[in-house]
């Protein structure tokens, strides 16, 4: 049996054991096209799926209304306040996420780029399921000896948002996909952008978890899991 054929299959039983953390098991049949008593199987017992079987769960289970639907189950809203604790918290979501973006972006970056401190969890998962590294931006600078980048976004006179960067993490011509849980006027992902921009490399794509209205879309390829209007 050739070693990737085993993995995938591997991967789907995985995929589907997070996923039933979230849907039952009359969904996940629904969704697959594969009886009750299999996908039982595939989630509680030690049974491999075939090669066949796997590529359904993996494409039922990774679409975009999926990853969407379990995401919003797992967010809580009080007086306006979006708590997405129950995403960048919880290890099956953020496993979900991850495989998703490995699937969404399908390998079309080299680096992944991310704030401290909101988008930290959903980004190690990226890296961890993709085998591309992670950057972290941070809002202090570094106190070391070597060229730092900064990026800086002016959202008034007297207001702007400024992050920091080894230049050496970020190599000239790389193709860097930021990630970030929240966003609603964009003004953390202009200042990543601007960064990624002075470092000679190119922003190429973006995910978060939560976008709220427009201004946060600053890239052609600019996804958000769960789009509020406002």
């Amino acid at each position: 049996m050739p070693q990737q054929n085993y993995d995938e299959r591997l991967r789907a039983v995985k995929i589907l054991r997070s996923a039933r953390k979230f849907l039952p098991l009359s969904k996940v049949s629904e969704l697959t096209g594969l009886p009750l008593s299999m996908i039982s199987r595939y989630s509680t017992e030690y049974t491999l799926p075939s090669e066949g079987n796997a590529k359904e769960i993996l494409n039922a289970l990774l679409s975009k209304q999926v990853i969407s639907n379990i995401v919003a189950t797992a967010i809580k809203i009080y007086n306006g306040f979006y708590d997405i604790s129950g995403v960048t918290w919880n290890p099956d979501a953020l496993l979900l996420i991850s495989e998703y973006a490995k699937k969404r972006f399908n390998g079309e970056f080299d680096k992944i780029l991310t704030p401290e401190t909101g988008g930290i969890s959903l980004a190690t998962s990226i890296s961890i399921a993709s085998g591309v590294p992670m950057v972290i931006a941070r809002k202090q600078r570094p106190l070391i000896t070597e060229p730092v980048i900064d990026g800086i976004h002016f959202s008034g006179p007297a207001s702007y948002t400024v992050f920091y960067v080894p230049k050496r993490e970020l190599p000239k011509g790389k193709r860097i996909l930021i990630v970030d849980d929240f966003s609603v006027r964009g003004h953390t992902l202009n200042a990543l952008i601007e960064l990624i921009r002075k470092a000679g490399a190119e922003p190429k794509s973006m995910l978060v978890i939560v976008g709220i209205g427009k201004d946060w879309k600053l890239l052609p390829d600019s996804e958000a899991l769960i789009e509020i209007s406002g």
